[in-house]
Parts: C-alpha cells; sequence; structure tokens
C-alpha cells in the first residue's frame, strides 16, 4: 500500500515537472507595416510626455479600429478607438501612454492602425498586421 502510494506521488511529480517545462512564454508580436500613407493624411497636432494627439485624414470602412503607438515592435500605447471622419474629414485622435511610458522628442514612432486587438491576433499567430502604418518622429517643443 505505501508503495503504491509513493510510486502514485512520484508520477504526478514527474508529469507536473514536464508539464511546467512544456510551458513556455508566448514570444512577443511582430508588427508588420501596412500601407504607408502621405504625410498629408496624418498629422502630430500636440503631444506631452504621457500623450500624443493626432489629426487623421483616412476614410476607413470599419468605425472602429485598434490603434497602437509603437517603439519598435513594443505598444507604448494602445486601444479601439472611432475612425468616422468629421466635418473637416478627418478625426482626432488622442492616445495615452501606458503606465511608465514617455513619449520624448527625437524618437521613431510607428501609428500601427489595424482591424483586430493584438491580444486576440496572438492566441493564433506571432505576427500583426498593420491596415496603416504612419511613422513619425515628434519634433523638439
Amino acid at each position: 500500500m505505501k508503495s503504491t502510494i509513493v510510486k502514485a506521488l512520484g508520477i504526478l511529480a514527474v508529469l507536473g515537472l514536464i508539464g511546467c517545462a512544456g510551458e513556455r512564454a508566448k514570444p512577443a508580436l511582430t508588427y508588420y507595416h501596412g500601407q504607408t500613407p502621405q504625410e498629408a493624411y496624418f498629422e502630430v497636432i500636440s503631444y506631452a510626455p504621457q500623450e500624443i494627439e493626432f489629426k487623421i485624414k483616412v476614410k476607413f470602412a470599419s468605425k472602429y479600429m485598434y490603434h497602437l503607438i509603437l517603439e519598435d515592435d513594443e505598444p507604448l500605447a494602445e486601444g479601439w478607438y472611432v475612425t468616422i471622419l468629421g466635418a473637416e474629414d478627418s478625426y482626432r485622435l488622442i492616445m495615452k501612454a501606458k503606465k511608465g511610458v514617455v513619449f520624448e522628442a527625437g524618437k521613431d514612432y510607428r501609428l500601427c492602425i489595424g482591424n483586430e486587438s493584438p491580444e486576440y491576433v496572438a492566441r493564433y499567430r506571432n505576427s500583426y498586421q498593420c491596415t496603416v502604418d504612419y511613422g513619425f518622429v515628434l519634433p523638439p517643443k
């Protein structure tokens, strides 16, 4: 009886170790560049260390799209935003940085606009396709 319990516990311990060894952290998403629009369609209106305001003159088929500000492949700000053009044939977008992130003048950033959230995409693949990809550098104040 004792030997059966010891064997069962040993098997459980081995299975637990195998399960832990099999778990791997998901790799970070790679954000592939989408269409690069002309400068006339995107404008950085203003920025502060914790937020950036854009004026976007692109008409999307979807009323809501997922917007990300990236530094390389690291999302610094993200969320779903309305893309309905207003009276000026543009929409305004204010994106707030994640906790601990600071936007700096002179750094290269990308505004990636996509159809799905990265969390959803990460379940099935390790790459995210930007529908539109706007590269920008914040000017000095």
